[in-house]
């Protein structure tokens, strides 16, 4: 069941109670403030007012009766005055200046700059009436005559001292009126989101699942209507809940079912596919066999080319049993990645020689360019999915060629296959990477496989955790990418891996190939191939048999071979382990096996065994059979 949890404010009722004091605060608040901001600017006003007033009446006054003192030469009279303005005006300084700005009398510190913001400055000249003159009479002279000047100073600490009272008066008044109006707001909201808090409170209740959950409030009005609506939902909830619980269980008792089933058929299928890797191989893995004993004898034209028609059927159903059941081991997660640093450059050398016959074929040019990076990650995996893109590339290709290249992109190292092909339809890009889909091959020819390759792509891109790109744009060809991890060239491991053409491929005549394997069909196929190579082949289907032969020949194989899954309790590493113990040597050993049970190659893969996988192809042993007997002869 989904809870719808109620958003809310912190505190109960929180929500509604702050809008409620918002509504009664935000209005007397705001009227609040306006007349103490109005009469608080209206009181600074007047005092600045005053103060300026103060400042000229006083220059003013100074210079009125300062005239008689100056042209009677009376300095302390001037000075007298000075000082009784000083004090009744309040001034910071008084100075009287003579018409030429010197200084004749003055009181007080004056600032230095004129432009001062701490005081006020007021400047009033000193004229002497022309009618006070002593010759104005009879001296033909007119106009007033001018003594100097006052010059007087006002400090503005009173006035901003007087503001910061006004404002503080004005703070409180605020406060006060803005706790006045909360006091009664809070008051006028307690009970509403007091019952709409209850109501809260029974709806997150219910959001929780508590369904026996009721407000129960008795008010009137909307919120009381607003109580029984919720209590009457909340009983229709408790009853539908009960009917969903019983739905649920049935439900889920169903699924439990099916689930169960599904269980058992997956663990049925992953027998089978057990049971099949093993089973459907054998008889491909002696059909194998018996091909390449047929085709290394010398036959009539047309036997040897039914010969070679039947390998190659044989090795497209090779082919694609092997698809099939790679898809089958990565869905079951049978297939782990073992990633290591190693150079790009000698798998693309293989990718190379491996498909430039097949490209060649259809007269197509496969460009592969150099590559020095070392990158990290699987090298088997890497192989296998550049290995398909390839393969998919050639074979959807009719004009032009495929080119491999890579790229540096940051920490990560970017592998493109590209090609001159058909392209692919924007809407069909996601569908080839799903099982067994094909965009050109409605008759569905064997000869261009099951459509597995770009699914199996995908799967072993995803267990890489390597991303896979498509860019493709019909009738101009298709680009398949690959992001994967840059490694460190220091921790590169020496390839100990040998190819077949790494080694000599001769076999010492003298050579004692020991086979144990418990199905006749594919003893008789490997002794006809031991045969064509010339080379010593014991068969045994038990351990016994093979002590007993060898017995006989008083000697030790130079190799064993050996298939992993044996009757009884045997199986193909317990052999190897008594045949080594009863000849006191390490004598090298190959395992072949068709089983693909992850606990049956995690086994093989501890007990440290050369392993081939049925069908094999006769050179693959051919090829490990020379490197082992070699190797064994070189140690003294």
């Amino acid at each position: 069941m989904t809870h719808i949890v109620p958003t809310r404010l912190p505190g109960r009722g929180g929500s509604i109670r702050s809008r409620i004091l918002l509504i009664a605060l935000l209005p007397a608040l705001l009227t609040a403030f306006g007349m103490v901001a109005h009469f608080t600017t209206r009181t600074l006003s007047q005092a600045e007012t005053e103060l300026q007033a103060r400042a000229s009446n006083a220059a003013r006054h100074l210079a009125g009766v300062l005239p008689y003192a100056l042209v009677a030469g009376d300095f302390a009279m001037v000075r007298s005055q000075l000082e009784g303005e000083m004090t009744d005006s309040r001034l910071a300084s008084a100075r009287v200046l003579d018409p030429h700005q010197r200084l004749i009398a003055g009181l007080g510190a004056p600032p230095q700059n004129a432009d001062d913001d701490g005081h006020l400055r007021r400047r009033v000249p000193i004229v002497l009436p022309a009618a006070d003159l002593p010759d104005a009479p009879g001296s033909g002279m007119s106009g007033n005559r001018l003594l100097g000047e006052v010059e007087i100073t006002v400090s503005r600490d009173e006035i901003r001292a007087f503001r910061r009272t006004t404002l503080l008066h004005a703070a409180l008044l605020l406060a006060a009126a803005l706790t006045l109006s909360a006091v009664l707001g809070w008051r006028l909201s307690n009970r509403l989101a007091g019952q709409l808090g209850q109501i809260g409170e029974a709806v997150e209740r219910l959001a929780q699942g508590d369904l026996g959950a009721r407000a129960r409030l008795t008010t009137a009005g909307e919120i009381g209507q607003l109580s029984r609506g919720i209590d009457g939902m909340a009983e229709a909830l408790q009853a539908h809940r009960s009917e969903l619980e019983q739905r649920i269980h049935e439900a889920t008792a169903s699924l439990a079912a099916k689930k169960e089933m599904a269980e058992r058929a997956n663990q049925a299928k992953s027998r089978f596919l057990a049971a099949a890797s093993h089973d459907l191989r054998q008889p491909l893995h002696a059909l194998s066999l018996f091909v390449a004993a047929l085709k290394t004898r010398r036959r009539e034209p047309e036997t040897q080319t039914l010969v070679e028609n039947i390998e190659s059927s044989t090795a497209a159903m090779e082919l694609l049993f092997n698809a099939l059941l790679d898809i089958s081991r990565l869905d079951a997660g049978a297939i782990e990645a073992h990633p290591e640093h190693f150079p790009l450059q000698p798998l693309l050398d293989i990718l190379g020689k491996q498909f430039g016959a097949l490209a060649g074929e259809k007269h197509l040019r496969l460009r592969i360019r150099p590559c020095n990076a070392v990158i990290y990650s699987d090298p088997l995996l890497i192989e296998r999915i550049l290995a398909n893109l390839i393969a998919n590339a050639i074979r959807y290709t009719d004009d032009g060629g495929v080119l491999v290249g890579c790229r540096r992109r940051g920490r990560m190292l970017h592998i493109g296959v590209i090609d001159t092909g058909r392209g692919i339809p924007p809407e069909q890009q996601e569908s080839v990477f799903q099982e067994f889909v094909q965009l050109n091959n409605p008759a569905r020819d064997r000869s261009k496989g099951l459509g597995l390759g770009l699914a199996i792509v995908s799967r072993l891109a995803r267990l890489l955790g390597h991303r896979i790109d498509l860019v493709s744009h019909p009738g101009h060809g298709s680009s398949f990418s690959i992001d994967v991890p840059l490694g460190d060239p220091a921790r590169v491991r020496a390839n100990t891996a040998i190819s077949a053409s790494a080694v000599a491929d001769v076999i010492p005549p003298d050579t004692l190939v020991l086979l144990v394997d418990d199905e006749s069909a594919i003893l008789h196929g490997m002794a006809e191939l031991f045969d064509n190579w010339n080379i010593g082949l014991v068969t045994a289907r038990n351990v016994d048999e093979a002590e007993q032969w060898l017995d006989s020949l008083e000697c030790a194989p130079d190799v064993i071979v050996s298939d992993y899954r044996l009757p009884g309790d045997s199986d193909g590493i317990a052999v190897i382990a008594r045949l080594r113990e009863k000849f006191g040597h390490g004598i090298p050993a190959i395992l072949i096996t068709g089983d693909t049970a992850p606990e049956s190659l995690q086994r093989i893969a501890q007990a440290g065994l050369p392993l081939l996988h049925k069908p094999l192809r006769p050179a693959k042993l051919r090829a490990l059979l020379t490197h082992l007997v070699h190797q064994s002869r070189a140690v003294p």
